[in-house]
């Protein structure tokens, strides 16, 4: 696989610039100073000829932000300086033990360490309960004693603001996210702790029934859709990551080469888009991080 760059160079000439070949994760080549990316060409292994599927022009730097209101109650808890202790649960993507730098490439390790910088003051604790394979049905279904049963190892650290990432409970219907997640909500409440929604990243094409790396912005899955729909119905804040992956091509970037394996790990880069997420929602601007 490569990813190769049309460029406008210094003296006005356009030219090619190759990419560096890759088994599953190519990269746009560095550009020299001065120069200007017009777009990227997606090379996926052996192909017969070029297509429209594998030219990404490049269309936006960076996700556009959204307005946000309201703000988490844990972002004034921070602008106080008291102390918070977040928890992140998830599956593999949480866990990240595939990642190289394990854990300080993990989303909520780049997300914690951002809070630090921008609210010194705040004392901030980050638990993370994540369980590789698994969802957050498989939480719910291990009994007392188990290292992952949901009373003991989600609600009974009393987190004050918790960060769900569930890439594989992509398979729920609207009504089964509008009950199980009903009952997270209620369940969080009782111990006073706050939500947010993390939507997932996308994974391989054909697991989403897409065809194709470009023109993607909606996220077909009905999962998504529901994840939103309960958020803006219930008063959770929703952090959107989905709708960053969706953005990728926009940016130039086919949206499996930021995939670890090439099919739903996502790499540091792919991490990075779960902290940007979080960012407008806790910095007061709509702002949005690029890639």
């Amino acid at each position: 696989m490569r990813l190769d760059t049309v460029v406008v160079r210094t003296n006005g000439t356009v030219a090619l610039v190759p990419g560096v070949p890759d088994v599953v994760r190519p990269q746009p080549p560095e550009l020299a100073a001065g120069e200007t990316r017009l777009a990227n060409i997606y090379i996926p292994g052996r192909i017969a000829k070029l297509t429209t599927d594998c030219l990404f022009p490049i269309l936006e730097t960076e996700c556009p932000g959204t307005p946000v209101h309201p703000f988490p109650r844990a972002r004034e808890k921070m602008r106080r300086g008291e102390r918070l202790k977040i928890l992140a649960w998830g599956d593999s993507v949480t866990d990240g033990g595939y990642l190289p730098g394990k854990p300080a490439d993990r989303w909520q390790e780049q997300f914690a360490g951002w809070l630090r910088n921008q609210f010194p003051a705040a004392q901030i604790e980050l638990v993370t309960e994540a369980w590789g394979g698994r969802n957050t049905g498989s939480y719910l279904a291990e009994p007392p004693g188990s290292p992952h049963n949901y009373r003991e190892q989600v609600l009974a650290v009393k987190p004050d603001l918790i960060i769900s990432e569930f890439v594989n409970d992509a398979g729920l219907s609207a009504a089964q996210v509008n009950e199980r997640y009903g009952q997270f909500l209620k369940d969080f409440q009782a111990i006073g702790a706050e939500w947010i929604i993390l939507t997932p990243h996308y994974v391989r094409p054909d697991w989403m029934n897409l065809t194709r790396q470009g023109d993607i912005d909606d996220d077909p899955r009905p999962y998504v859709h529901a994840l939103r729909a309960f958020g803006a119905a219930n008063g959770v804040l929703v952090a959107d990551a989905a709708r960053r992956w969706g953005r990728l091509w926009r940016q130039g970037i086919p949206y499996v080469t930021l995939l670890h394996n090439n099919i739903n790990h996502p790499d540091v880069r792919g991490m990075r888009l779960f902290r940007d997420s979080l960012l407008p929602l806790f910095s007061g601007s709509a702002a949005s991080a690029g890639t």
